[in-house]
């Protein structure tokens, strides 16, 4: 049982994380463009690592939790 118990806990955070990474690319593209209208992929990939951060820490606290 347990071992379901750590394949299920492993899948809900990858469908999170891939659910997570594709909303938010989705949101941070949009504010990606200045107000002239013009797309600053350096902002976009800044951005994009900052969620990428966001959501490794968010899982590691996560998994941490789950463990004890």
């Amino acid at each position: 049982m347990a071992a379901i118990k750590l394949m299920w806990d492993a899948k809900r955070q990858i469908i999170w994380a891939t659910t997570g990474f594709i909303v938010g690319t989705f949101f941070l593209y949009r504010d990606a463009f200045d107000e002239n209208g013009n797309f600053s992929l350096s902002f976009f990939l800044f951005l994009e690592l900052l969620l990428v951060l966001i959501i490794t820490v968010m899982s590691y606290l996560y998994a941490r939790k789950n463990r004890s």
